[in-house]
Order: C-alpha cells, then sequence, then structure tokens
C-alpha cells in the first residue's frame, strides 16, 4: 500500500511538472499562476502544494531537467576525437545541443525565456551554476578549435556560442514556423551543425580576395573578418 501511494505521489508531481512545462513554454513564467498549473492538472490551487512548495520549483525542476541532460550530452561529444582537428568535436557538440534541446523542448524554453529571471533570483543561483559550466565546456573547445586552426579565430567564442544558441532556439521555438515556415523534420541537428560549421570554418584566400574586391570601393571590409 505504501509502495502504491509513494508511486501515485510521483505520478501527480509528474503530471504537475508536465503542465507547467507546457504553460512556462507558451505564457512564460510570469504569464503562469499557480492557479494555472492546478487547472491544468485537475487540481485545487491548495492540493498543488502538497507536490511541490512554490512555482520556483518547479522551473528549477524543468530547467534543471534539461541542463542535465544537456550535460551528459556534451560530456560525450566534447571527448577527444582522436587527434582529428577540434572542429570536428564541436560539430558533434552542435548536433548533441540541439538534439537535447528537442528531446526537450518545454524544458529549454522554459530555460531560454526564463534567463534573466533565472539570473536575478538567489533561490536559483544553482541553475546559473549549472548553465556557466555548460558554457565553459563551449568556450574551452571553440578556443580549441581556433588554436588548431580548424575554426576561425577572429571570431570571439562568446559570438559563436551567441550564435548557436540563438540557431538552437529557432529550430526549437515553433513559433518561428509560422514566420519561416516548417523546419526539417529530417535531421535538424545536422542540417544546423552543417550550417554553423560553415561559416565557423576559416575562409579560403581565394575568397577572402573576392569578398575584399568586391567591397574595397565601399570601404565595406571589417578588419579581420575578411582573413
Amino acid at each position: 500500500m505504501a509502495q502504491q501511494t509513494a508511486h501515485a505521489s510521483v505520478d501527480a508531481r509528474e503530471r504537475v511538472l508536465s503542465a507547467a512545462a507546457e504553460l512556462f513554454a507558451e505564457r512564460g513564467y510570469h504569464g503562469t499562476s499557480v492557479r494555472d498549473i492546478a487547472a491544468a492538472c485537475g487540481l485545487k490551487p491548495s492540493s498543488l502544494y502538497s507536490h511541490v512548495p512554490d512555482k520556483s520549483t518547479l522551473l528549477a525542476d524543468l530547467v534543471m531537467r534539461y541542463l542535465g541532460a544537456l550535460e551528459a550530452a556534451l560530456e560525450a561529444s566534447s571527448a577527444d576525437p582522436g587527434g582529428g582537428p577540434s572542429a570536428n568535436r564541436v560539430e558533434e557538440m552542435v548536433r548533441a545541443s540541439v538534439g537535447v534541446a528537442l528531446r526537450y523542448p518545454r524544458e529549454f524554453l522554459c530555460l531560454s525565456n526564463s534567463w534573466t529571471y533565472i539570473r536575478r533570483t538567489p533561490s536559483l543561483a544553482t541553475l546559473v551554476a549549472r548553465r556557466d559550466a555548460v558554457r565553459a565546456v563551449w568556450q574551452r573547445a571553440l578556443r580549441e578549435a581556433a588554436a588548431d586552426g580548424s575554426l576561425r579565430a577572429d571570431v570571439d567564442p562568446e559570438s559563436m556560442l551567441r550564435v548557436v544558441f540563438a540557431a538552437t532556439h529557432g529550430v526549437v521555438d515553433r513559433r518561428y514556423d509560422e514566420i519561416a515556415g516548417p523546419a526539417d523534420e529530417g535531421d535538424p541537428a545536422g542540417v544546423l551543425a552543417a550550417l554553423l560549421l560553415d561559416g565557423f570554418r576559416p575562409r579560403g584566400r581565394a575568397v577572402s580576395a573576392t569578398v575584399r574586391a568586391g567591397t574595397a570601393d565601399a570601404g565595406a571590409v571589417r578588419p579581420g573578418l575578411a582573413e
């Protein structure tokens, strides 16, 4: 009987988490009330507190679910490729990151859409530390790829990482479908990795010369970017 009660409690908490994830992703954290979550679960607001202490705990649990999966995927994909160029490792990391975001789209959007609140809330400092740990893995991989010449050294890692995150958000957030049309359902992670890595890799001298010739008269070449 005690085991059945425990299972029922876990199931109820998962229903609450699932409802919160759906609402946070759709309306945002601040646009969702405890009453909204309870209604989506078929519970009274007072009953919700028997499963979770407060709304921010739901947000923390959801974001931690995504970050935990992301950390594991990045650890596996950022392992030494065995002497190959470091850009290969970065490409695998892009694939892994997009794959995790597509497996946990609501949790990803909870982090993305609520980041300002998370960063400014002391009780959620653990989430900030975990996010910073993930960012450090990315920064290290991007610096190593720039150092061995397999990625461009004229674009700083933070800018590359911002592009990766923004592109991932565009794939996960289905609202973009209304503007740009549906994303490629075949291999979105592979498509995104190919597009990003093509831009991150060093440009050939012939291409650079063409860019310089085509833009010199207009004075549009930015120092460093065409080298």
